[in-house]
């Protein structure tokens, strides 16, 4: 059986390290086009009078949101992975499935070398969107897409890591 509390509480600490990757890259001269994107969107908020808040507030709110829905998707990519709904597994999965995820892991690699697990997990993402009665979670209205390249690769490694450490039973209910 999980421990639901411990899942909760561990899940809780993989968005606090990437609601801290999202601000940090957010004021990074490394991608300037995310912090002039956020400022942009938040004066079209205050504009049309969607935001009272200040810019930190509105973007700690969005950053919360965007780290929520990292999580979030590969929480419903496990649950499927778990559940064995797709194959093959590309996040992990029960038993044998945590291998061949590795192994479809490193098969990208091979063919995209100079990715990162960012663009891995959104290549995940793509394909599961391409399911019936996916779209509308993995698809454009998902939030990660609106800029998809403000996560950090390492964050979305430890995202990775993160999913392939919990045991199958912790996101998909069954005992393993």
């Amino acid at each position: 059986m999980i421990n639901r509390q411990q899942l909760l509480s561990d899940l809780q600490r993989l968005l606090r390290i990437l609601e801290t990757d999202l601000l940090n890259r957010s004021e990074s001269s490394e991608v300037p086009e995310v912090g002039q994107a956020l400022q942009a969107e938040y004066q079209k908020a205050k504009k049309a009078e969607r935001t009272a808040q200040s810019y930190e507030e509105w973007r700690s709110d969005y950053i919360t949101q965007i780290a929520a829905a990292w999580v979030l998707s590969c929480v419903f990519a496990r649950f499927l992975e778990d559940n064995r709904l797709v194959e093959p597994p590309k996040i992990a999965g029960p038993g044998e499935q945590l291998g061949r995820a590795r192994d479809e892991h490193e098969l990208y690699f091979r063919a995209h070398p100079t990715e990162t697990d960012r663009e891995y997990l959104l290549h995940v993402f793509g394909e599961l969107a391409a399911l019936s009665g996916a779209k509308d979670v993995f698809g454009e209205h998902n939030p990660i897409h609106e800029l998809p390249h403000w996560l950090s690769g390492d964050a979305a490694g430890e995202l990775l890591k993160f999913f392939q450490k919990t045991i199958a039973s912790s996101l998909s209910g069954g005992s393993n």
